[in-house]
Formats: structure tokens, C-alpha cells, sequence
């Protein structure tokens, strides 16, 4: 395994951007490649028109988020040649009308044209809608953010407002009536081209909102609300609790977790946004729901009722519920931390050797590379992946013969929740008057800001080192279950009892002091898939972390022992943040 602690957050952003930059293309100035098949013989990476706008727009966001989290004097805090030769594809895809169009390019042909188009016009250059937008749009927001440099901003809203225009009007809001928008116009403007098409393209809404949260940019907030609403009335893909429609035979989009859980983050920072309850209420329903279709530790599948997850839904999933406890409860903070603590570390790559074995166990797929290898490499796959996530992990393993491909979507979302933990484990609300700072401690990671350094001692033991660096009351969120606690300093001991889960003291200045509290120890059954394609198994739980699973993975086990390691220690970052919900 590579040397870093299991969880220092730090390190592993610092190793997930070698995924992030490792599968390049040199002969077409970086564009990457979004694909691999890890059973070819040797692995495969291939173009496809997810490289461009949704790849490269997410490689960007994602690469920025790690840049800014590593430890100050890491050589991964520094920006290298993949970013600019990303970010410049990312741009570059940008026409006049402020859309991200695919190239014309063989590999970059519209997917799932049969139902995402009314017509296929041979030869003519076309926008995927959805997808690429939403990723180029976070691209370009992070890099504002992180950068302060206007020209982001402004393809930001240029984005926006393209999408305006192509949007058509309908008494209920805003839609796209096809997956992909023709430089030629639309094929069709009636709506219901294809059942769940009205939330796929809905999935602009979460940045969208988060654009005008940056800038007040009211045409962002003016397209989410518009498309959120037509959406919300047409889609069939809920019931009217929120619950998923069970899903009919050939309709595969409508099962796709991942567009479900954008589509209740768009919800709820909409909700958030414009102070409709009713959306708040609805998102909260639904992640509810979404809940039961994963696992208490962060496992949720690709599509409705398979046995082979997502860490895309992982992610999103973890920025719902940081969402959710910001705002609505903050007994959510328990669901980020699981799901991340567990699924989410326990899927990233973390030692080439490790990867390469598990490579050489699967069985070898025959087919053949795509365009007769014209638009593949094969070389150090493996090595190159290094950082990067299990993208369709099973329960307790990193591969399942039903869905074995890597998707480079999942190592940005895998970064991103990286940042999110980190980024928003501690709370800060400033001091009132000649009181003092607040720092909530939400999830129990070693961080650190100006104010307060966090050393976690978990899953070990339940014991957390908190050093102020100035006079604080400090609130920190116990293991759901947990009710009491002892913070010990040189000069006091304290007991505490916790209210609403977390416990309360004051810290001076320069003060240092430990806070224990017992971690409960548990097993818990679990079993995913549908009809006959079930998989099931046994987790050992001890406070919110996974320390064992059983049956082990036949390829790569996810939980394979307990970590009893000493502390992670936390580092000030390279750079400032930047807000990434």
C-alpha cells in the first residue's frame, strides 16, 4: 500500500490528482481518455464523448478541489501540465453561443441517439445537453472561485444564458426536448421524447444555483428554477412522495441512480436558494428513499436494483446529506461521515501492486478495442490509476464482473467528496459580541483551520486532540448511539453529556485537549440486488467506521482488516478554500 495514513483526507486528494492527470492523450494535446476496460489484455483506455465537456469539465473542478486541499509545500498543491492541457480542452469546446459541443470527432458521435434524439442528422456538430454542461459549468465556477479570475466567470454565464436560449417554453417552466441540441435546432419540441428525459436534462439545476450563490448571476437561478420546475411536473420517474416509479423493462435512464440523486441536490439547493420549503421537504423525502436502494456505510448501485455500485452516487449522496445538515438536521452529518469514511476511502486505489493483481485475477475480455484501436492506449493503466476510484465497486469489492470499466467521472466525484469532507468537518460561527468563535466539529476527520487543530485518533479509539489556537466553544458531533464524553486538558477534566449529539466546552487560547468517548461496536446484514442477482454480506462496525466484512471480494476486497494505526495529522492547505456544495 502506498505510505499514507488511511485517513488523512489530505494525502489521498494529493493522490487522487495522479488519476485525475494520468490518462492523457499526448498525441492530441491531453485530451483524456473517460473510459478503460481493465479486463482487456493489457488494459485499455478509450476515447468516447464523455472526454469532452463532462470529463473534462469535472477533471477540472475535481483537480482544482485537490490542488487547494493539499498540505502546504506538497508537490500536489502545485498546478501542472494535465491541468492547463484539461482546463484548455474544457475551454476550447466552448463555441460562440457559450455551449460545450463535442468535436467532430468519431468517438465523440452522440450516445444513446436512439432515444435521446428525435432524428440523427449524419455530419452536423451537436451539444449533449445535460452532462457536459453540467460539468463544464462546475469547471468553470470552481476555477472562478479558486482563481478570482473574471474570465471564468464570464463562460459561466455566457453557458448559462446559451442554455436560455435553446430552452423552450412551456407554461409549466423550461425543457430540453432532446438529449442533444443540433447546431441546426431541435429535432422535435414537443416534450416526452423518452420517460425520466425531462430530469436527465435537469441536472444543470445543482450548478446552476451554485453560480448564482458565487456571483448573484439571477439568470442561473432563473434557469434552474425554470427547468427544475418543468421537470419536477413531468418527469416519470417519482411518485408523489418522492419515492422512485418502479422501473418498466427498456427504459434503462429512468434507472439511473445518479441522475436521481442530481436531481434531488438540484432540488435542494434550489430550495435552499429560493426558500421553497416545499422543495426542501421533497429533496429530504427523496434522499430518504434513495437511502434504502444503498448502505449505511456509502455503497448505492449505478442503476435501480444491480449489484455493482456508483461512486458518483456515493458522492452525491455525501453532498445531500452535508446539505441536510447545514440546514435542515444536523443528525445528517452521521450519514456524510459514513459514507465517506467507509465507501467512499475504502474504493480509492491505493497501491499500484495491489491494483495490478486484482487486474490480473479478472478473466480477459476478448473485445476487441473500439475504431480498431485508432483512439486507445494501453500502456501502465494501472499505474496511471493510482489515486483514482473503484468506479463500479460491488459491497466488498473494487470490481464485479457485471460492470467492470473504469469511468473517470467517478475519480473527479471521488475527489470532490474528498474536499466536501474536508472542507466542511469544521463549522465556524464567528463571535458575537466579546464572546468567543463557535468551532463545530460535524465530522470527526483530522483537519484543521486558523482557529483550531483536529487530531483524530479513530477507528482505533474514540479519542479526538483538539488545539486552539485562540479562546473557543467548541461543539463536537459524537458517534450516533453516544451520549457522553470526557474532554481532559493539563489544567481540568470535564464529563459531558451530548444535546442533539454533540457535547460543549470553551478552549483558551494556546490550550490542548482530548476528548474521549466510547465507540459502540456492531454487525450489521446486508443484501442488494433484484430477483435472483443478489449479493449479500456481513459488516463489523465500530462508531461510524466498517472494520470488517465478510465474504471478502474475489478480486479486490474493500474491507479486508482493521486499520490499527496511530492519528492522521492534519496540514494547513496549499491554498484557499472554496466553497464546492
Amino acid at each position: 500500500m502506498t505510505d499514507i495514513h488511511p485517513f488523512d483526507l489530505q494525502a489521498r486528494a494529493g493522490l487522487a490528482v495522479n488519476a485525475l492527470t494520468g490518462l492523457l492523450d499526448p498525441e492530441r494535446e491531453g485530451l483524456m481518455y473517460f473510459l478503460a476496460s481493465w479486463r482487456a489484455r493489457p488494459p485499455r483506455a478509450d476515447h468516447g464523448l464523455w472526454d469532452c465537456g463532462d470529463g473534462s469539465g469535472r477533471h477540472v473542478d475535481a483537480l482544482t478541489l485537490a490542488r487547494a486541499m493539499v498540505r502546504q509545500g506538497s508537490p500536489a498543491a502545485l498546478p501542472g501540465q494535465g491541468d492547463a492541457q484539461l482546463e484548455r480542452w474544457m475551454l476550447g469546446l466552448i463555441g460562440e453561443d457559450g455551449l460545450s459541443w463535442l468535436p467532430a470527432e468519431p468517438w465523440a458521435e452522440p450516445w444513446g441517439r436512439e432515444i435521446l434524439l428525435a432524428g440523427y442528422r449524419p455530419g452536423e456538430r451537436y451539444a449533449e445537453v445535460s452532462w457536459a454542461q453540467r460539468g463544464t459549468l462546475m469547471g468553470l465556477t470552481t476555477r472562478f472561485l479558486r482563481t478570482g479570475d473574471e474570465r471564468y466567470l464570464e463562460l459561466a454565464r455566457r453557458l448559462v444564458d446559451g442554455l436560455l436560449r435553446i430552452a423552450v417554453e412551456h407554461p409549466d417552466g423550461l425543457y430540453f426536448p432532446e438529449g442533444y441540441y443540433c447546431e441546426g435546432g431541435w429535432g422535435t419540441r414537443d416534450p416526452g421524447l423518452y420517460p425520466g428525459l425531462e430530469e436527465y436534462n435537469a441536472v444543470i439545476v445543482q450548478p446552476a444555483v451554485r453560480l448564482y450563490e458565487v456571483c448573484g448571476y439571477v439568470p442561473a437561478l432563473e434557469l434552474a428554477d425554470e427547468v427544475f420546475r418543468f421537470a419536477l411536473r413531468h418527469t416519470a420517474s417519482y411518485l408523489p412522495d418522492g419515492s422512485f416509479r418502479p422501473v418498466a423493462p427498456g427504459q434503462p435512464e429512468a434507472a439511473h441512480f445518479h441522475t436521481h440523486t442530481c436531481f434531488a441536490a438540484g432540488a435542494l439547493k434550489l430550495g435552499l436558494a429560493l426558500g421553497r420549503r416545499e422543495y426542501v421537504a421533497w429533496a429530504r423525502q427523496t434522499y430518504e428513499h434513495a437511502k434504502t436502494w444503498g448502505t449505511d456505510f456509502g455503497w448505492f448501485p449505478e442503476g435501480l436494483g444491480e449489484r455493482h455500485g456508483e461512486i458518483c452516487a456515493t458522492t452525491d449522496m455525501i453532498e445531500i446529506a452535508l446539505l441536510l445538515g447545514q440546514h435542515v438536521d444536523r443528525r445528517y452529518y452521521a450519514d456524510a461521515e459514513r459514507f465517506g469514511r467507509n465507501h467512499l476511502l475504502q474504493s480509492q486505489f491505493l497501491s499500484p501492486d495491489r491494483l495490478q493483481a486484482a487486474i490480473d485475477r479478472l478473466p480477459p475480455d476478448p473485445e476487441p478495442a473500439p475504431w480498431g484501436g485508432r483512439f486507445s492506449t494501453g500502456g501502465r493503466i494501472a499505474e496511471r490509476q493510482v489515486g483514482g476510484f473503484a468506479s463500479r465497486p460491488t459491497l466488498n469489492d473494487a470490481f464485479h464482473l457485471d460492470a467492470t470499466g473504469l469511468m473517470q467521472c467517478c475519480n473527479a466525484a471521488g475527489t470532490r467528496a474528498l474536499y466536501d469532507l474536508w472542507r466542511y468537518a469544521l463549522g465556524v460561527a464567528p463571535a458575537s459580541g466579546r464572546g468567543r468563535p463557535e468551532v463545530s466539529v460535524h465530522l470527526r476527520f483530522s483537519v484543521e483551520n486558523p482557529l483550531i487543530r483536529v487530531v483524530s485518533y479513530e477507528p482505533a479509539v474514540g479519542r479526538l486532540r483538539l488545539s486552539a489556537r485562540e479562546g473557543l466553544l467548541v461543539a463536537v458531533r459524537l458517534p450516533e448511539g453516544t451520549s457522553e464524553a470526557v474532554a481532559v486538558s493539563a489544567r481540568r477534566a470535564q464529563a459531558l453529556k451530548a444535546a442533539h449529539g454533540y457535547v460543549r466546552f470553551s478552549l483558551d487560547a494556546g490550550e490542548m485537549a482530548d476528548l474521549y468517548y466510547p465507540l459502540l461496536e456492531r454487525t450489521t446484514w446486508y443484501e442488494v440486488g433484484a430477483g435472483g442477482r443478489r449479493i449479500q454480506c456481513v459488516a463489523r462496525w465500530r462508531g461510524e467506521a466498517v472494520t470488517g466484512m465478510e465474504p471478502p471480494g474475489p478480486f479486490y476486497p474493500l474491507y479486508e482488516t482493521m486499520m490499527e494505526v496511530g492519528p492522521a495529522e492534519p496540514g494547513l492547505p496549499a491554498g484557499p478554500m472554496v466553497a464546492s456544495l
